[in-house]
C-alpha cells in the first residue's frame, strides 16, 4: 500500500543507539551480577575472567553512550509524549489487547508514553545516575553512598530490563508494522490512520509536518511503496 514516513533518519539514530546501547548495558550488568552462579560453572575460571573484564569495560564507557542518547532521545520526541485526552480513552480500553480492537491514538500510544515516562527517562535517569557515582568512585563518596548507588542501580536496571521486554514485544509481534516504521522509517498509511489516526490526521491535513520536515505531498512521493 501507500507509505507515509513516521521517523526520520535522525530520529531511527536516536532510538537505534539508544536500543543497542541498552542492550550491551543490560548482558554485561546481568553478566556481572549472575555471572559467577550461571556462567561460571559451564565456562571455567580462566573464561569468565576475561569475560568478566570484557563486561565491565563495555559497561563503564557504553553507560555515558546510553546516556548522551537518552537525553537525544527525550529532546526529539518529548513534544509527542504529553498526555492527551484520548489516551485515557486508550488506557481505559487496554489499547485494545484482549478485545482486538484497534484503538485511535496519536503518534505514540498511552503505552508508549508511559514507557518514555517511566521507562526512558524515570528509571534511565536513576540508573544512569545511580551507575556514575559508582562509575566516578575517586570524588570521595562515602562507603554508604557507593552501596546505596549499587542497591539502586541494580533495582532501577532490573525494572528497565524487565519493563523492555514489553517494549520489545509490543514492537515486534505484539503489533504488525510497527518494527517496519522504526526499521525503514515508513508504515502503511493504513496502518498509520489506524494506529496513529489522530497525528496522522494532523499530517494528511497540513497542520503538522513529516518528520523529516518535508511537505506531506513531497514526502510521500519519495516513500518506498512496499514494506520491506
Amino acid at each position: 500500500g501507500k507509505m507515509i514516513e513516521r521517523f526520520s533518519n535522525f530520529e531511527r539514530i536516536a532510538h537505534w543507539t539508544m536500543a543497542i546501547s541498552f542492550c550491551i548495558l543490560a548482558v554485561t550488568g546481568l553478566t556481572m551480577l549472575f555471572g559467577k552462579h550461571v556462567i561460571l560453572p559451564l565456562i571455567g575460571h580462566t573464561l569468565f575472567s576475561w569475560l568478566a573484564e570484557l563486561g565491565k569495560f563495555l559497561h563503564n564507557f557504553v553507560g555515558p553512550v546510553f546516556m548522551f542518547s537518552i537525553v537525544v532521545f527525550v529532546v526529539i520526541f518529548i513534544r509527542d509524549n504529553f498526555p492527551r485526552a484520548y489516551d485515557f480513552t486508550w488506557l481505559a480500553k487496554g489499547g485494545g489487547v484482549l478485545s482486538g480492537e484497534v484503538v485511535p491514538a496519536g503518534r505514540f500510544n498511552a503505552g508508549e508514553k508511559a514507557w518514555f515516562w517511566g521507562g526512558v527517562i524515570g528509571l534511565g535517569v536513576v540508573s544512569s545516575a545511580s551507575g556514575l557515582v559508582l562509575d566516578f568512585p575517586n570524588f570521595d563518596q562515602s562507603r554508604s553512598l557507593m552501596m546505596l548507588a549499587n542497591i539502586v542501580h541494580v533495582i532501577a536496571a532490573l525494572w528497565f530490563i524487565i519493563w523492555s521486554f514489553t517494549h520489545i514485544y509490543l514492537g515486534t509481534v505484539g503489533m504488525a508494522g510497527t518494527y517496519e516504521g522504526m526499521r525503514n522509517g515508513y508504515v502503511d498509511e493504513t496502518w498509520a490512520r489506524e494506529h496513529a489516526q489522530y497525528w496522522y490526521e494532523e499530517v494528511k491535513s497540513g497542520r503538522r509536518e513529516l518528520p523529516s520536515g518535508a511537505p506531506t505531498a513531497t514526502a510521500a512521493t519519495t516513500a518506498p511503496q512496499t514494506q520491506t
